[in-house]
């Protein structure tokens, strides 16, 4: 994408993230009592679960990865069709609305220990595959504007082969990150967690 243009679409896609994530407040605080049941999420009872859960960090990389890459590359299937901008938009709303509902459930649950346990739930592998996801949402942007707009939005240096050699190298990029991801996902984070859940 051209400089210009991709700040526009960034700047899209945040307030529509920022819309999304306020409309998944609304939605938690008004159907707490459906969500927030007694085995609902962040219930006691999970919470207390994973004091005592012995994970196999192998079989738990192993899942993330399939989970993380297989929604990567449906992403990038479907931007070479005409729902490919469709999906984008999609993905920026629903991950808004579903950070909202987290975000308000943990915090009904649990007040500021809630927000705790979040922000230890992301950390360090969201520093990662944060970025990934919104690298990958502008290749498949790009992919999808030069299938069905003729490339208005790719540079005029980039066409032809160049360009097919560039978007296989970002997203091989795209992949190393977010293989980088899983692996702190698996292996580092459960370790945080662990500790963290200990104040509950």
């Amino acid at each position: 994408m051209l400089g210009r243009e991709k700040n526009n679409i960034y700047a899209i896609w945040f307030y529509l993230f920022l819309g999304s994530f306020l409309l998944g407040i609304v939605v938690m605080n008004m159907g707490s009592n459906l969500f927030l049941i007694e085995d609902g999420i962040f219930s006691a009872a999970s919470v207390n679960r994973l004091k005592y859960i012995e994970l196999d960090s192998g079989r738990f990389f192993i899942y993330v990865l399939k989970h993380r890459i297989g929604e990567g590359l449906l992403m990038v299937l479907v931007s070479t069709t005409g729902l490919g901008l469709l999906s984008v938009y999609g993905c920026v709303i629903w991950q808004g609305i579903l950070a909202g509902m987290m975000v308000t459930a943990s915090v009904i649950r649990f007040g500021t220990k809630g927000l705790l346990l979040i922000l230890g739930g992301m950390f360090p592998h969201q520093l990662l595959l944060v970025p990934a996801e919104i690298m990958l949402l502008g290749w498949c942007y790009e992919n999808y504007c030069k299938g069905h707009w003729g490339g208005k939005y790719v540079p005029s240096y980039y066409k032809g082969k160049q360009q097919l050699i560039r978007q296989t190298i970002l997203l091989v990029w795209i992949g190393m990150v977010i293989l980088i991801g899983c692996i702190l996902e698996s292996y580092v984070n459960p370790i945080l967690v662990t500790d963290l859940i200990k104040i509950f």
